[in-house]
């Protein structure tokens, strides 16, 4: 039996598990549960979304999952970028997809780190919503240096933003 700190951890990860179960963040589902089994070998729910997370990652054009933990090599399928802002950001995988946004984890070949790339879709906005893009980008490029926050850039012509 698990102390009651463990199982408040279990719990609150199977929360988070939940709430991105709800956004189809698939990848992170299966992240989650993985964690959770870790902590936990016989839990029942953790087991039911990791399966439901394989299912779901196995069904797209994602990474293959791998039992040592995330891929660190360039993804290789022909569907999804490489990279992003001239070759500056290089992607490593895919990490989720929600309703306005797909995150991938990449590495900033300037800074030598990884980072979280958000690409936000463009399919089907209308000029008011490509206009509102446009401002939360130029207001977020606004805010100056900070060690966590990436420089907004943009060619805010194009249908697809190519924003880092």
């Amino acid at each position: 039996m698990a102390s009651d700190r463990l199982q408040r951890r279990i719990e609150r990860l199977l929360d988070q598990i939940e709430q991105e179960a709800d956004q189809q963040n698939w990848q992170v589902v299966f992240d989650l549960a993985d964690e959770v089994i870790g902590l936990a070998p016989d839990n029942g729910d953790a087991q039911a979304f990791l399966a439901a997370a394989e299912r779901r990652l196995s069904s797209t054009q994602s990474p293959k999952l791998e039992e040592s933990g995330p891929s660190e090599s360039p993804l290789a399928t022909g569907s999804q970028p490489t990279s992003f802002a001239s070759g500056r950001y290089e992607v490593k995988r895919f990490l989720g997809e929600g309703g306005k946004k797909k995150v991938y984890l990449a590495q900033d070949t300037l800074l030598d780190r990884e980072v979280a790339f958000a690409l936000i879709k463009t399919e089907g906005l209308d000029e008011v919503s490509r206009a509102r893009i446009t401002r939360e980008a130029q207001a977020m490029g606004r805010l100056g240096s900070h060690p966590h926050i990436v420089t907004v850039s943009g060619n805010f012509g194009s249908d697809l933003f190519s924003w880092t």
